[in-house]
């Protein structure tokens, strides 16, 4: 089961408790949570139904590559539907509601689905159900209508105030990890005028659960440090909670600031849609995991090795009480060490590689 740990989680106050729900649940959460890891520190594994074959979906990764934990948020005008969980903040009163199941998330009868599956395959509806034509309009195109899709579609006006802005640099920086900060203060330095971009609330990106130090110091204090330096100058603007999500010809950028989606009803507009001209623009966007293809590989339970490091590191959450790695790389390694760290039971780490060696495969031989 998953649970919350006792100690650690860099990102949340212990002191600021937050009540959500879930599918009408009432659950808690710190501040400085996201709802996948408020979920997951609830035992909440089960999230959602995979959309043709419904079979259970989980948690898998921590950031936006998340593809299985979508659900409802909000209800009335401020319903959204299809909404990331790795991506929501978790603030007081959150609804969510989890998508594509029926009566229950637990108990769904579309399950059934996954076990016609042979009888089912990519479009067999075009040719099946062709005759007769009077029943394709008035009986099958409905039913197969009342199937397809995801989420439910918000049925009032939205009530949230929206803006856009214009802006203007030297360099563009999107990304505000360590590549992006070096970027940015190089630039700055420089006398450029600087804009970073970065999706989360706080600066950094992997490096607080992938590093031990960056240029010999302490990852916190170097980050602390640098973004200190940068704050200080007047020509660098820092946006946080803002994805670049479009980059175009001649410089021009188009990004979404989220302003006030954690805090509702507190007067502010919801979001603020930037368009940005920039002279040069410096991606330091990181990578993405990939899965490793397995059968099962689909199912709550399974999940990316950095995500696992995300949740233990910066939520103290457990994803599971004994947790088997399976790796072709090193970086997984560090999951294992961060488990082992936080008290939690390795019992194998699979290794696809015929040798590994290193200094993090000798470390998680000794622990």
């Amino acid at each position: 089961m998953s649970t919350r740990l006792s100690k650690g989680g860099r990102l949340i106050d212990r002191s600021a408790s937050v009540e959500f729900s879930f599918n009408g649940k009432r659950l808690r959460g710190y501040q400085g949570d996201t709802l996948a890891a408020a979920l997951l520190a609830n035992d909440q594994m089960l999230v959602g139904r995979s959309f043709k074959y419904h079979r259970p979906r989980g948690i898998v990764a921590s950031g936006p590559e998340e593809p299985n934990a979508l659900v409802n948020l909000g209800s009335g005008p401020r319903l959204e539907p299809n909404q990331r969980t790795t991506t929501t903040e978790l603030f007081d009163g959150l609804e969510a509601t989890s998508q594509n199941h029926w009566p229950s998330l637990e108990f769904d009868v579309g399950v059934v689905n996954n076990y016609a599956a042979r009888l089912l395959p990519a479009g067999f509806y075009y040719k099946t159900f062709i005759h007769p034509r009077p029943f394709w309009k008035h009986v099958f195109e409905p039913i197969i209508r009342r199937s397809a899709g995801l989420g439910k579609a918000p049925t009032t006006g939205d009530v949230d105030r929206y803006e856009q802005a214009y802006a203007f640099c030297d360099v563009l920086v999107i990304g505000g990890g360590v590549a992006g900060l070096l970027a940015a203060k190089a630039a700055g330095s420089a006398g450029q005028r600087v804009i970073l971009l970065e999706q989360t609330p706080s600066l950094g990106g992997r490096s607080p659960v992938d590093e031990t130090a960056v240029e010999g110091q302490p990852v916190d204090a170097w980050l602390a440090a640098i973004e200190g330096d940068l704050r200080a100058m007047d020509n660098v603007t820092i946006c946080t909670r803002t994805c670049g999500f479009g980059v175009y010809d001649h410089g021009y950028v188009l990004a979404d600031e989220r302003i006030a989606d954690h805090t509702p009803g507190d007067g502010r507009p919801r979001q603020r849609l930037w368009r940005i001209r920039a002279g040069h623009i410096v991606t330091a966007t990181g990578a993405i995991e990939r899965p490793l293809s397995f059968a099962g590989n689909d199912i709550p339970g399974v999940m990316l090795a950095g995500a696992v490091r995300d949740y233990v590191t910066n939520f103290a959450v457990s994803p599971g009480d004994r947790t088997v790695v399976v790796t072709n790389n090193d970086s997984a390694y560090l999951t294992a060490l961060a488990l082992h760290a936080a008290g939690l039971d390795v019992p194998a780490i699979l290794d696809a590689r015929d040798t590994a060696t290193g200094a993090l495969v000798e470390a998680a031989r000794a622990g």
